[in-house]
């Protein structure tokens, strides 16, 4: 007697429902967006000469490759066998003890390397943050509105997140206070604040330094940490950002995130969380990627230690303040009445209101005219019931020619949607 035949893999698999082995994350937060991983944000645009005012990237022209290079070959050449070996939980001692000396500089701190370990990027900081104390069902409050990727980190460690508004100041203390009151009469737990308080990713503001003692009162008073992003601290115009919030608080209850990829270079993928050793301590517990590529740790110690990065942080400054006010020039003259946006003062964005017309319809039109960039609905928690007001424009990475081109395109783009 013949057996029935049997079923291939192939063909049982292809009957199987994979969102019966999903986890609650992966079922909860979905695939995302692009702008989400960095990548930008993207409409088909049939223009030849298109301008992508998208991304928060760093100036293409200026990224320091011959210097990067050199130091790889330094570090190639002097000690191959300890920087292509694992390099640990923390990340390169070198490295780390450089951070704590110009930190410490920045803070009037005395910190040490123990008070750093360092990640593949600012996102890998938050994400062993979130894993290291976030229980399921906990609160974190956030900025709206919020880089995207940021917010669906925290949503992907299955954290209920509240948004607080953010104005000219940033981020709404009374607004904070509003939300750590209702989460404890819901019988929650708030665990963190997160903040980007200098030039805010997307609206550029910064939060002024009565906002920030008010924060750390708070958050103390309630036993809250905070989490301060200051990814762009440095890249300032005019006048440096107030104290850090973590120099404010001593140390004291805020995990301070930073990262080489706007002050250098975003694939170099590199970024450290400055804290209490205590916090140090909580969170390499929870680490299980073996650590940052060891190469990259050492060749970016080996290019502090030549003395390259701060003239190339002050380079950047004066370029990014260049483009920043070619923006600013060609927004008033060519795209008056329809604009609305308070100049930042460091950074790599505006983040501009749109009178007459949804930023939808006016991203939309303007990628007929060849300028791409996300409406503002992208950067909150309720995209389709957020008032559909503003959008971001990134000018880091593009050219001055095209910046001044921006104003007269999106005028274009406004009288085609206009009420």
């Amino acid at each position: 007697m013949s057996s029935p035949p049997k079923k291939a893999p192939a063909d049982i698999w292809s009957q199987t429902d994979i969102r019966d082995y999903l986890s609650e994350s992966a079922l909860t937060v979905g695939a995302g967006s692009p702008t989400d991983a960095g990548a930008g944000w993207m409409l088909p645009t049939p223009h030849p000469d298109p301008i992508i005012a998208a991304g928060g990237i760093p100036d293409a022209g200026s990224l320091p490759a011959r210097e990067i290079q050199e130091a790889l070959e330094r570090v190639l050449s002097r000690a191959p066998d300890v920087a292509l070996r694992y390099g640990g939980v923390l990340g390169f001692e070198d490295l780390r003890a450089i951070l704590a000396e110009r930190q410490s500089a920045m803070d009037g701190l005395a910190l040490d390397q123990d008070n750093f370990i360092l990640h593949n990027g600012g996102s890998g900081c938050l994400d062993n943050i979130c894993r290291a104390f976030l229980t399921h069902g906990d609160v974190v409050i956030t900025e709206g509105p919020a880089y995207s990727g940021t917010t669906r980190a925290i949503r992907g460690h299955m954290a209920e997140l509240i948004e607080v508004a953010v104005d000219d100041d940033g981020l709404s203390i009374s607004g904070v206070a509003a939300a750590i009151e209702r989460a404890n009469s819901e019988g929650k737990r708030v665990k963190f604040v997160y903040l980007n308080p200098d030039f805010q990713n997307p609206t550029g503001t910064t939060l002024s330094e009565e906002r920030r003692l008010a924060l750390i009162e708070l958050c103390a008073n309630h036993r809250i940490l905070i989490v301060e992003d200051s990814t762009y601290s440095e890249l300032f115009f005019d006048a440096p950002p107030p104290s850090s919030i973590y120099a404010m608080a001593g140390g004291a209850g805020v995990l301070r995130l930073g990262t080489f990829s706007k002050i250098i270079a975003t694939g170099l993928r590199v970024g450290w969380v400055q804290a209490s050793k205590e916090h140090i301590d909580a969170l390499g517990r929870v680490r299980f990627d073996m650590g940052t590529s060891p190469l990259i740790l050492h060749t970016l110690a080996e290019f502090i230690r030549s003395g390259s990065l701060d003239p190339h942080i002050e380079r950047m400054r004066v370029i990014y303040a260049e483009k920043c006010a070619t923006l600013s020039e060609s927004l008033h003259e060519g795209c008056q009445p329809y604009v609305r946006f308070t100049k930042p003062g460091g950074g790599f964005f505006f983040w501009f209101e749109c009178i007459g017309a949804p930023s939808k319809e006016v991203a939309a039109a303007a990628a007929e005219e060849g300028l791409l960039f996300p409406p503002g609905t992208t950067f909150f928690l309720d995209k389709e019931n957020t008032p559909d007001t503003h959008v971001r424009l990134a000018f880091s990475n593009a050219s001055l020619r095209h910046l001044a081109e921006i104003g007269p395109r999106l005028k274009a783009a406004f009288l085609k949607v206009v009420d």
